[in-house]
C-alpha cells in the first residue's frame, strides 16, 4: 500500500511539475511573441516616421524650387525691362528724337526700372545658390553700365550739337552695352535653370 501511495504521489507530483513546466514554457513563449510583436510594431512605426519625414522634405524641396523659380523669373523680367528702358533713354537723347520732350520722364523711368531690378536681386541672392547670385551681380553691373552709357549720351547731346561721328560713336557704345546686358542675362537664366534642375537631395 505504501509503495502504491508513493507511486501515486510521485505520479501526481510529476504531473504537477509537468503542468508547471508546460505553463512556464507557454508563458515564456507568449512573452517572446509579445516582445517580437512590440519590436515589429516599433520597426513599422519608425519606418512610417521616416517615410513621413521624407515626404515632408520632398514637399519642402518642391515648394522651395517653385518659390525660387518665381523669384528668378521676376528678376529676369525686371532685368529685361531695365535694359529696354535704358535703350529708350538713349534714343530720346539722339538728335531730332521725337521723344526728346519727354526726356526727363524717360530718364526717370529708366532709373526706376534699374532700381526695381536691383531690389529684386536681393531676393535672388537670398535664395541662392552662389553661382546664381554671381550671375545676378553680373546682370546688375551690366545694367548699370548701360544706364551710365545712356546718361553720358544725354550729357553729350545737351552740351552741343552732335556731328555724324559722335552719333556713330554713341550708337556703337550703347549697342555694345545693350548686347552685353542681354548676354549676362542669358547666363543668369542658364544658371537658374541648372539650379532648378538639380535632383531632390537624398533622404
Amino acid at each position: 500500500m505504501t509503495g502504491s501511495l508513493l507511486l501515486s504521489f510521485m505520479g501526481m507530483f510529476g504531473t504537477l511539475i509537468g503542468s508547471g513546466l508546460t505553463g512556464f514554457l507557454a508563458l515564456r513563449s507568449e512573452r517572446a511573441n509579445q516582445r517580437a510583436l512590440e519590436q515589429q510594431e516599433e520597426r513599422q512605426s519608425r519606418r512610417r516616421e521616416r517615410l513621413q519625414d521624407l515626404d515632408l522634405r520632398l514637399e519642402h524641396h518642391r515648394w522651395r524650387r517653385e518659390h525660387r523659380r518665381a523669384i528668378y523669373e521676376e528678376f529676369a523680367v525686371k532685368s529685361q525691362t531695365a535694359r529696354i528702358a535704358a535703350l529708350d533713354y538713349h534714343r530720346c537723347c539722339l538728335p531730332g528724337a521725337p521723344e526728346a520732350a519727354q526726356r526727363e520722364e524717360i530718364r526717370l523711368r529708366a532709373r526706376m526700372a534699374y532700381r526695381e531690378a536691383l531690389q529684386t536681386s536681393y531676393a535672388v541672392e537670398l535664395q541662392g545658390p552662389e553661382e546664381v547670385g554671381a550671375r545676378v551681380d553680373d546682370c546688375l553691373a551690366s545694367l548699370r553700365d548701360l544706364l551710365n552709357c545712356a546718361e553720358e549720351h544725354e550729357a553729350r547731346a545737351t552740351a552741343g550739337p552732335l556731328n555724324s561721328a559722335d552719333a556713330v560713336d554713341i550708337g556703337e557704345q550703347i549697342t555694345a552695352c545693350f548686347d552685353d546686358a542681354q548676354r549676362v542675362l542669358r547666363l543668369f537664366i542658364r544658371a537658374g535653370r541648372e539650379a532648378l534642375d538639380r535632383p531632390t537631395p537624398p533622404g
